[in-house]
């Protein structure tokens, strides 16, 4: 005679099914959070990699200028009709620096003054801030053969004055400072190194990402 077969599996009961649902839910939410937080952060340290990488571009186009000058101007040695105080009103400052830049004509050759005592033709390179911008405004020299053009602010620009080139935006500080051959601060005038800093900021969400970079550059002609 043949015995039934006793079953002795069972199915999970109501509780057991509602604390493994709890269980995938907390870990689902945790999930779910961590790569969020991870993708925010992410998004975080790139946002800030892109303000640093622009805030050294900037400075750099600012350095390739440093080292084609011979100096720094006091004042602006070109008239400036659009000057904050008049024709000669740029003053070299820790906000404004005035570059005496090396002239050259449409050949990239320099424009010599006095050629036995190489003495060069000099542009004027204003970098300075405006709001939240960075500017530079060329003053060309005199010379005939200048291939430099003399830049207006945006307002007052015109096709033989062009508006003055943007190196940056959302500059939340900008500063120079001078140093002679002795590395101590001295008037611009007397400058042969440059120290630029820059900050610069971006909105992320409901908060401000900030970036700062420095550089220090040293004329390299007279």
């Amino acid at each position: 005679m043949t015995l039934p077969v006793r079953n002795n599996e069972r199915g999970f009961t109501l509780i057991e099914l509602l604390v493994v649902m709890l269980v995938l839910g907390i870990l689902s939410v945790t999930i779910t959070n961590f790569i969020s937080l991870w993708l925010q952060t992410s998004s975080i340290a790139e946002t800030r990699a892109t303000l640093l990488n622009t805030a050294q571009t900037a400075l750099s186009e600012v350095s390739n200028d440093i080292i084609l000058s011979g100096s720094v101007d006091q004042v602006n040695r070109w008239p400036d009709p659009n000057g904050p105080g008049g024709a000669y009103g740029w003053q070299a400052n820790s906000q404004t620096l005035i570059l005496a830049k090396v002239a050259v004509d449409s050949g990239g050759n320099a424009i010599f003054l006095d050629t036995s005592n190489y003495i060069t033709q000099k542009d004027d390179e204003i970098y300075f801030l405006s709001g939240t911008t960075l500017y530079r405004r060329t003053l060309a020299s005199n010379s005939v053969n200048d291939a430099a053009i003399t830049t207006c602010p945006l307002s007052d620009s015109t096709s033989t004055c062009p508006p003055d080139k943007v190196i940056a935006t959302g500059v939340t500080n900008w500063s120079v400072a001078y140093y002679d051959a002795n590395d101590q601060l001295v008037s611009p005038g007397n400058a042969r190194a440059i120290q630029l800093s820059i900050s610069l900021t971006a909105p992320y969400g409901n908060q401000t990402i900030n970036a700062s970079y420095t550089t220090r550059m040293v004329f390299r002609n007279d």
